[in-house]
């Protein structure tokens, strides 16, 4: 099987342009606004599709980090008991409470 390319080919250009949104796509998660507009910009795609990409893009970088603090919270619940930990600190140590109240007669008038 020979893997043969004409880049000046219409093909060859929409298998490029496939690439870049594809890459774009994907990326759009882990980038900044500013570097998915510098990046789609070069594809010369219309507004409004851009303005949907970016729509998207936050939408899944929200999901993204939600799922993943959510997995991580869930994790170190599974590792730490509040409970234990609590006890283990009061065990361990001492703690002190200062208060400091002053009482100051009020000013004549």
């Amino acid at each position: 099987m020979s893997d043969e390319r004409d880049d000046s080919g219409l093909g060859s250009k929409a298998g490029d342009l496939l690439k870049k949104a594809i890459t774009v796509g994907i990326g759009a998660a882990f980038l900044t606004e500013e570097s998915i507009r510098a990046t789609v910009g070069e594809l010369k795609l219309p507004k409004e599709l851009v303005a949907n990409l970016l729509a998207q893009a936050n939408t899944t970088r929200s999901e993204f980090l939600g799922k993943f603090s959510q997995e991580i919270i869930e994790k170190i619940q599974a590792k730490i008991n509040p409970v234990e930990l609590v006890n283990e600190v009061l065990r361990k140590n001492d703690i002190e409470f200062t208060i400091k109240v002053k009482v100051t007669p009020k000013k004549s008038e």
